[in-house]
């Protein structure tokens, strides 16, 4: 039995603290059947217009307006070096800022890719909402609406996983992957930006509520789902 994670691109970090920006050349097509979507009508080249800048600057993820998971070059070559599967990266260039301002456009841009996930599965938890033929290779899951919790997580249908170490779901943006993908990130020292969940853990966190949470409570218990030290894998 495979043990699985979600690597996590909205909780690890507050998007506002990093560089992030407006992807500007969309040209995806969507689905007739269902009106999804279709990753594979993506330009080869995703085009960024800066928002903002950050704190921390060009962190080892790029927050963008289509929640793409693109990830800074020496984060893809540790994982290319460690030899991880089930991934290929798509160029990523940034043009500009996305409204006008008198800021000076950044010079020290690092390299960024768009990471396409080669591999996809299906999930057993939860549900699909139909038990109709897929559209397309979508499939409408019962994920949780407003204030509802996901009682036993995500869990990734098995017999669906081909090996590979980096898995997507098709017409989702989760990126799942292997304890080793987790390790080998968070070993090489990529934490304050990015974090993993156990695939059982994802989801089963109360939402925010302004009138039950304040804001630094609420974050030290999402901490609790979070994994950003290797020992804890």
């Amino acid at each position: 039995m495979g043990s699985f994670y979600v690597l996590d691109r909205i909780y690890a970090a507050y998007v506002e603290r990093y560089a992030g920006g407006g992807w500007v050349n969309d040209t995806r097509g969507r689905c007739s059947g269902c009106n999804v979507w279709m990753p594979e009508t993506e330009p080869d080249e995703i085009q960024i217009a800066l928002n903002h800048l950050g704190r921390d600057g060009f962190a080892e993820l790029l927050w963008n307006s289509h929640g793409l998971p693109i990830f800074r070059e020496d984060l893809v070559e540790v994982w290319q070096r460690a030899g991880l599967t089930g991934f290929r990266r798509k160029p990523v260039r940034i043009v500009g800022w996305r409204h006008k301002t008198r800021k000076p456009f950044p010079t020290d841009i690092p390299t960024y890719y768009r990471l396409v996930l080669a591999s996809s599965v299906r999930l057993s938890e939860p549900p699909p909402e139909s038990s109709g033929r897929p559209c397309c290779g979508f499939v409408r899951y019962a994920f949780p609406k407003g204030t509802e919790r996901l009682e036993h997580g995500i869990v990734i249908d098995e017999q669906t996983w081909d090996g590979a170490d980096f898995m997507g779901l098709y017409g989702y943006e989760f990126v799942f992957c292997t304890r080793r993908v987790a390790q080998v990130t968070l070993e090489a020292g990529y934490n304050r930006h990015i974090a993993f969940v156990r695939q059982g853990d994802w989801g089963r966190w109360e939402s925010f509520r302004v009138d039950a949470w304040e804001h630094k409570a609420y974050r030290k218990y999402m901490e609790t789902f979070l994994i950003r030290d290797p020992a804890r894998l």
